[in-house]
């Protein structure tokens, strides 16, 4: 069964090559190494203009999600930078400290360091790369949730945040996760709970401040691999991990994107929450939508997939490659290109953005 897993993985990852092999998925896209220091690091990545621009005049920061992510997110973000170009606005990613070429290790970070880097990344931005007063946004996805607030809060020049699947909650974030995950490998309500059972002991290690030994010691009982040591310590580092007071104080316009067939966050409950605090927001302008068909990423699914295993992770970038920008839910690249109409010129027009069903609401 194994090799037969693989061979399909390997027949999808060819495919796509042929694919990316016929037409450059970085046409009408320019392109410029970049490289900048924040804290420890020097951190390698990349900034994306639209064909023949060589100075930016409005940009938008990418911040990544959980793990070892490049640049380009491995093709993610590439309909999302085309979609940017195409409206005028370039786009700056780089590889997370330890990925590619940058130095560092991203399992040293607090949720806090992210912010700090990603605060380096808009000075570089500004000072050096010539986007000086241009407009300027963060666009988040997933952990980011926890970062692109905090960045708000401690630089000025941020015009509006983009979240993307974020959540509010590091443990409650983690028991749903761990919940779809089961139910999707065909666990019983009664082998779930022995699961979350089990869980919640190694989470009252974490909370403790325990050894890595301590950790062994516990998952051995269990008989489960283990986390690796440097991810055990970025857990303790970031486990109190909560957006909502971040969210009750922002005074930066925020756009909050979630799929309702999301398997690693509560998207009703998560943008329930983002309702309530961004409404007692100094800024109460901003708009929260979950999309019907649409998964962790706003790809367009039906079902809460088995997101976390390696071969669904590899079809969806298949899906990426091949599809571009079609490989979105219904409304997501419009809602999008909308928001960003809004702050082509001074300040955002307080209107329903995204479209007649639009499930939130602008004050």
């Amino acid at each position: 069964m194994k090799w037969l897993k693989r061979g399909l993985i390997a027949l999808v990852l060819i495919g796509a090559f042929v694919v990316i092999a016929m037409d450059d998925p970085y046409a009408g896209l320019d392109r410029q190494s970049i490289q900048f220091n924040a804290g420890d690091n020097q951190l390698a990545g990349e900034l994306i203009l639209p064909s023949g621009t060589k100075t930016p005049h409005q940009c938008v920061v990418f911040v990544h999600g959980s793990g070892d992510v490049p640049t380009d997110a491995f093709g993610y973000y590439l309909p999302l930078w085309r979609v940017l170009a195409a409206n005028g606005w370039c786009a700056m990613s780089w590889h997370k400290p330890g990925v590619g070429d940058s130095s560092g290790d991203w399992q040293s970070q607090s949720m806090q360091d992210r912010a700090d880097e990603v605060a380096a990344a808009i000075r570089y931005l500004r000072q050096t790369l010539g986007l000086k007063d241009g407009k300027l946004g963060l666009m988040g996805f997933s952990q980011a949730g926890w970062v692109i607030p905090k960045v708000a809060h401690q630089v000025e020049d941020i015009d509006f945040l983009i979240s993307v699947g974020g959540a509010v909650n590091w443990m409650a974030q983690s028991e749903y996760s761990g919940r779809q995950r089961r139910l999707a490998a065909g666990y019983s309500e009664s082998a779930i709970a022995a699961e979350q059972a089990a869980e919640a002991k190694v989470d009252a290690l974490i909370q403790s401040g325990a050894s890595y030994q301590n950790y062994l010691d516990q998952v051995n009982q269990n008989k489960k691999a283990p986390m690796s040591e440097a991810f055990w310590q970025f857990v303790k580092r970031n486990w109190a991990s909560d957006a909502t007071n971040d969210l009750i104080d922002l005074d930066v316009p925020m756009l909050a994107l979630f799929g309702a067939r999301d398997a690693y966050v509560d998207s009703d409950k998560t943008a329930s929450t983002y309702h309530q605090r961004l409404a007692n927001a100094p800024l109460p302008f901003y708009h929260v939508r979950v999309f019907e068909h649409a998964d962790h990423s706003l790809l367009r699914t039906d079902n809460i997939a088995n997101a976390h295993s390696e071969r669904h992770r590899w079809l969806t970038l298949a899906r990426i490659w091949w599809q571009g920008d079609a490989a979105f839910a219904d409304g997501v690249m419009p809602c999008l290109t909308s928001w960003l109409a809004q702050f082509e010129s001074g300040w955002p027009m307080q209107t329903n953005i995204c479209s007649p069903e639009l499930n939130a609401d602008t004050t």
